[in-house]
């Protein structure tokens, strides 16, 4: 089997290989007019594995960025094994600072995958990219399945790669925030951009306990694409096949009489879900 995302990229075992594979047709394959022929932004690029993806799908260029070191050089390595010389280049940093040191920048397609909910400033990071006019922005994240507005907040291990970075050293709890799909949607909008999904078909998923967040409606593949105006009258017609291809029951979100019952627990007991993180 040829796979999309190279073995070398996340080798770990088949069950998460497959995820990125699934992952691949929703973020790469079904954006395919977002890579080809475009300069692209990977933040929170981790090893490179979207870097990679995106020039295969025909990027002219890919800048990655990247907070930690130990990943960036494994990114290096990894493309140095796979014969891929140029097209590319990655910076260790934090994003946000380096959104802001190259702002002048320019951009066909930003993607931000698997960090917006690491994050508890969603709305800055939304800005910065957007102020480097990019026509696309792709994010791939975990959501609060509601449409009222909402962050649900967590704590983690920032020693952990995939997690938030650490602030200072020796840290061991890092705040992270889960935005719920109205609040991303309504950002967005505010921002000069629609926001509409990538669908999820079950029927379409080959190997699906790799990815059973997006088939339950926890996490989204998501489409930005700037507009000229700071409302989307359509954004209905694009959400609903979405989510009831995932639940039929999940059509009741689109009805505020109904909304809430449909909603994800955190947001319809808030607080089963909220932690102490100083008593």
């Amino acid at each position: 089997m040829t796979l999309a995302v190279p073995r070398e990229f996340e080798s770990a075992n088949t069950q998460t290989l497959a995820r990125l594979q699934e992952r691949h047709k929703r973020i790469i394959d079904a954006n395919a007019n977002a890579f080809c022929a475009k300069t692209v932004l990977d933040l929170a690029c981790n090893n490179g594995r979207w870097s990679y993806a995106a020039l295969n799908a025909g990027a002219t260029k890919v800048v990655g960025v990247e907070g930690r070191a130990d990943k960036v050089a494994e990114a290096r390595s990894i493309f140095e094994r796979l014969a891929k010389s140029s097209g590319y280049e990655f910076h260790v940093g934090d994003m946000y600072d380096w959104l802001h040191d190259n702002k002048s920048q320019r951009f066909d397609t930003v993607m931000c995958l698997g960090v917006f909910y690491h994050i508890m400033d969603h709305h800055r990071l939304l800005s910065s990219i957007a102020r480097l006019q990019p026509r696309t922005i792709i994010v791939d994240s975990g959501f609060v399945r509601s449409f009222r507005n909402s962050v649900h907040v967590q704590t983690e291990n920032p020693n952990e790669h995939r997690n938030a970075l650490p602030k200072y050293k020796y840290q061991t709890s890092e705040f992270a925030g889960f935005i719920s799909l109205g609040l991303m949607i309504q950002m967005s909008w505010n921002l000069g951009y629609n926001c509409r999904p990538v669908v999820w078909d079950p029927r379409d998923v080959e190997n699906k306990p790799s990815v059973q967040d997006y088939l339950m409606g926890r996490r989204f593949t998501i489409r930005l694409e700037r507009t000229d105006s700071h409302v989307d009258s359509d954004w209905m017609e694009y959400w609903r096949p979405a989510l009831v291809i995932l639940n039929d029951k999940f059509s009741l979100l689109f009805d505020r009489k109904t909304h809430d019952a449909m909603t994800d627990h955190r947001v319809r007991k808030p607080f089963d879900s909220m932690g102490y993180s100083i008593m």
